[in-house]
């Protein structure tokens, strides 16, 4: 290269670096002409070289470029060790240049020469060649100018990179939100015309975006909006500056459906209208969803009635009208009768059908402002609204929409070709305003519905003060039976029985309540109570272990230590897993003779569930104890249990004795049961003998055990006890 070509080369450099914006291009042009002007073959840059310590030693540097050699193109932007030499200090002789270059092991070419040109507080252009190029002129004085002018362009360049890329991270990023969003994302220009949707406008719509470029959004319209509705919207959006709630639009298909929708204008740095971004979701599974809890919340699955939260809801409001109008209100409380027959015969399936038909045939008696809801099983619930604020007319109102349903719940039901009849009882009371509570109002119409049971059912009763009074004496008495144990107030009594040579065999133990109030309460009015109540279990258990220590105490005593005791047991009692467990652990801790103690139950306790009747009797039967079936032939006996129950005697019930004289039917029973007793090797005792006449009868046909008023009634054991020794001393 000659001194006047020098300028022109200087120029074409200049040119070149100043074209560039990037780092990348800049330095691979840059290398390029370089390679050109000075006849080198190749090249590398290598920018942010770090300080050399070592002259002979090795220094880890990038190639950021590389022109004209394919083995060092490979290694571009990675880092290899170099001579300190060959990076940082001028050339020297070409003997030692070549001995530098053989340390460039990354390329295949073997380099003798080079030419090193640093680049001003950026890094350095090495030149490689096999021989050196012809030229007089010194290259790195000349082109001095030129890398630091190529200097200040790599750090411009830098500088416009990283502001670049930003732009451009930031331009992936949105587009990437803008393609992956699951919300619909439309956008329009000033004049409302469609610019631009994402895939999920297309997944909720229908629409393709090249079916909707161009026009204007209200083709998703679903008409269900007046034009107040969009005129209140665009308000919101001129004034806000956004607009956001929930719109019914219309897919490509025609289905409607509803979507949450967020609209927000887009404008320049002065503040004109560029765009509208409009922002949606479907919500048709929320909606859904929520009109689904709503639906388990609120209503009764069977029937899709009102259950009893909304009853109480639709109540609240009722009082909340009566007050304000004055007006009466009524409640209706109706429960099917014999329901629990119909499901136990034909099965759950065939109720469930009469309860959904019955949910029908109600609400076509109401009007659209009443309330029918179902509390559950067979008891629904009408509310009525807005009768006569007279009370005899409000009341006549009320008994003719009860006559109504009462009719038509009493037509037939056509079940799974099965047809049924069915009737209701319906308790009935008014309410206005706030001049009963709403637990009261509930409590009355419940209490007048069992009214209408007891009246002999298919009846309607209106809420009568004397049976509340009735009810609130019931539950007095159930509070004073949960606390007669613990205040000692129960006893037993006990009946004796007598064989037909009229010695005492033993005796029936008989549960008494000596109240301090109300004296001496009768078994018929306490008994069912507790059984209803659940009480029955412990006061029965108390019952057990009094019965047992009353047989130890005998066994010290010759008059009473062969006499057996009778102890009846309920069904409830019966029927805990643990029964078994505790007769043994109250015969253990009592020390009473297990064989003394009689343990009688009633045919629908054995029969209700065999299996389990038969198993519990014979583990106690193997602890010595013996069973009675109590009130034999009164209840549905079946022979092929019965021959299977470990049974030691039958109860023939009082209600043949009493007229087993004048009644040859009952006679014929009563000699049917103890013949029966004889075959299967049966005991038999016959209750409730109150005459002479009626023991002569029993005993000339095979019975010979009496229990009745012809021998004594129920007593206190000091009573019996006493009673005892008359009969001893008498026989003495």
């Amino acid at each position: 290269m000659e001194r006047d070509d020098v300028l022109p080369v200087l120029y074409d450099l200049a040119v070149t670096i100043g074209s560039e914006i990037s780092v990348k291009p800049l330095l691979t042009r840059t290398l390029q002409r370089l390679l050109y002007h000075t006849s080198f073959s190749a090249g590398f840059i290598c920018l942010d070289v770090p300080p050399c310590r070592k002259a002979d030693g090795q220094l880890e540097v990038r190639l950021d470029a590389v022109v004209g050699d394919f083995d060092l193109i490979g290694v571009i932007g990675k880092t290899i060790a170099l001579p300190c030499a060959l990076i940082c200090e001028t050339a020297g002789p070409e003997t030692g240049q070549a001995a530098l270059l053989s340390a460039l092991r990354c390329a295949q070419t073997q380099y003798r020469v080079y030419l090193r040109l640093p680049i001003d507080h950026c890094g350095v252009i090495v030149l490689l060649a096999v021989e050196r190029p012809e030229t007089k002129l010194p290259l790195t004085t000349m082109l001095q100018p030129v890398l630091a002018h190529l200097a200040k362009a790599i750090m411009l360049c830098r500088n416009n990179d990283a502001h670049t890329s930003g732009l451009i991270n930031q331009r992936d990023l949105l587009e990437k939100v803008f393609e992956s969003s699951h919300s619909g994302v439309m956008i329009t220009d000033a004049e409302g015309r469609i610019v631009e949707v994402n895939p999920a406008f297309t997944r909720i719509t229908g629409y393709a975006s090249d079916e909707v470029y161009g026009r204007n959004p209200n083709l998703l319209a679903s008409g269900r909006h007046d034009h107040e509705f969009y005129r209140e919207m665009w308000d919101d959006i001129r004034t806000s500056g956004h607009w956001e709630g929930e719109i019914w639009n219309r897919r490509k298909n025609g289905e409607v459906y509803p979507c949450w929708l967020n609209i927000n204008p887009v404008q320049d740095a002065n503040g004109a209208l560029l765009y509208y971004v409009g922002m949606f979701s479907d919500i048709s599974k929320r909606k859904e969803a929520e009109a689904q809890i709503h639906q388990l919340a609120f209503y009764d699955p069977l029937t899709d009635l009102p259950n009893r939260r909304l009853l109480i809801e639709r109540l609240q409001q009722a009082f909340a009208f009566g007050m304000r109008s004055g007006q009466h209100g009524a409640v209706l409380f109706l429960d099917l009768d014999n329901f629990k027959t119909l499901n136990d015969t034909r099965g759950h399936d065939v109720g469930d059908q009469l309860l959904s038909e019955v949910a029908k045939r109600l609400n076509k008696c109401v009007r659209d402002g009443d309330t029918v809801a179902r509390l559950g099983g067979d008891e629904f619930v009408v509310v009525l609204e807005s009768l006569s604020s007279a009370p005899d007319e409000a009341a006549a109102q009320a008994d003719a929409v009860a006559e109504k349903i009462r009719d038509d719940l009493s037509m037939p039901y056509l079940l799974a070709d099965y047809t049924c009849h069915t009737t209701p009882s319906i308790g009935v009371v008014l309410f206005r305003g706030q001049q009963q509570s709403l637990d009261e109002v509930m409590k009355f119409a419940d209490t007048a519905m069992y009214q209408a049971k007891t009246a002999g059912r298919n009846t309607i009763r209106f809420y009568d003060p004397v049976m509340q009074a009735a009810v609130e004496a019931r539950a007095e008495l159930e509070d004073d039976l949960r606390n007669s144990l613990e205040l000692r107030q129960l006893e037993l009594f006990y009946q004796i029985q007598m064989d037909n040579r009229n010695h005492p065999i033993g005796a029936e133990a008989l549960l008494r309540w000596r109240h301090p109030v109300r004296g001496l309460i009768s078994p018929a009015q306490f008994i069912p109570l507790a059984e209803e109540t659940g009480l029955i279990i412990p006061v029965g258990l108390w019952v057990l272990r009094t019965a047992c220590a009353q047989l130890d105490t005998w066994q010290g005593d010759e008059l009473t230590q062969n006499l057996t005791l009778a102890v009846n047991v309920s069904a409830k009692q019966f029927r805990q897993p643990d029964f078994v467990a505790q007769v043994r652990r109250t015969l253990a801790e009592s020390g009473a003779k297990p064989g003394l103690l009689k343990l009688e139950l009633t045919e629908s306790i054995v029969l209700e569930d065999a299996e389990d009747a038969i198993a519990k009797m014979r583990e106690l039967k193997e602890a010595g104890v013996s069973f009675s079936m109590d009130d034999f032939g009164t209840g549905y006996s079946s022979l092929q249990y019965l021959k299977r129950l470990p049974l030691d005697q039958i109860k023939i019930d009082q209600s043949f004795v009493r007229d087993i004289v004048t009644d040859s039917n009952g006679a014929a029973i009563v000699q049917t049961i103890i013949a029966m007793g004889e075959i299967l090797g049966l005991n038999v005792i016959a209750e409730g003998v109150e005459t002479e006449v009626q023991r002569e009868f029993l005993d000339l046909r095979g019975c010979h055990a009496f229990q009745g008023f012809l021998y004594g009634r129920p007593v206190p054991i000091r009573d019996f006890e006493a009673r005892l020794k008359e009969e001893n001393n008498v026989r003495l």
